[in-house]
């Protein structure tokens, strides 16, 4: 995937552009969707980053890894789409069972409330540090993310880590468990990713 990242987008065939798709095209909805809160628009604006990024690649010169220009075109992206519809964000049923099926079936019954613990903890964080813990999630490194959000690495670390102290004391606070709310299995996974 280097060979992509290193070339302009002019030298882009279909075969080319196949693998940049087949290989982020589902990391861009990921990140659309921690902007929108709904697939359909997730994967709708991840289509059209693609299908504009095809359409222009005559212009298109990639100066970073190709993985973080792709996520910058999809943060901007979601930031008009976001402009063009004030809405408020919802979770889809369906994602919520995805993101719940490790629960028993007995635990299926507290699901809503699951949710409703889980957007209050979300609440919580500004945009910047939900956005950064949404880009650790899908793997990025501090490096990548600042160079997403065109901030300092040391920022991001700062960031995190404060995010990281005010959900786990909201947890504390509200003597969640992580079978309570997804948010303690984050969180713990965020701090495994935390540099020593």
């Amino acid at each position: 995937m280097e060979s992509v990242s290193a070339s302009n987008g002019a030298a882009w065939d279909q075969q080319t552009f196949r693998v940049l798709y087949d290989e982020y095209f589902v990391l861009v909805s990921r990140y659309c969707y921690s902007f929108t809160g709904d697939y359909e628009a997730a994967r709708d604006i991840a289509a059209e980053l693609f299908a504009n990024l095809w359409r222009q690649r005559a212009g298109i010169r990639v100066t970073t890894n190709i993985k973080n220009y792709l996520l910058v075109a999809a943060r901007r992206s979601c930031k008009k789409h976001s402009d063009k519809s004030a809405r408020t964000l919802s979770i889809s049923e369906d994602h919520m069972e995805e993101a719940i099926s490790s629960h028993t079936p007995d635990a299926a019954l507290d699901d809503k409330e699951s949710r409703e613990k889980l957007h209050a903890l979300l609440a919580l964080l500004d945009p910047v540090k939900k956005e950064i813990i949404d880009l650790k999630l899908l793997g990025l490194t501090n490096k990548e993310i600042a160079q997403v959000l065109n901030i300092t690495p040391k920022k991001v670390e700062y960031q995190l880590n404060t995010a990281i102290r005010l959900l786990q004391e909201e947890i504390k606070i509200r003597q969640l468990t992580a079978q309570d709310c997804e948010m303690g299995l984050m969180i713990g996974t965020l701090v495994l990713l935390l540099p020593a």
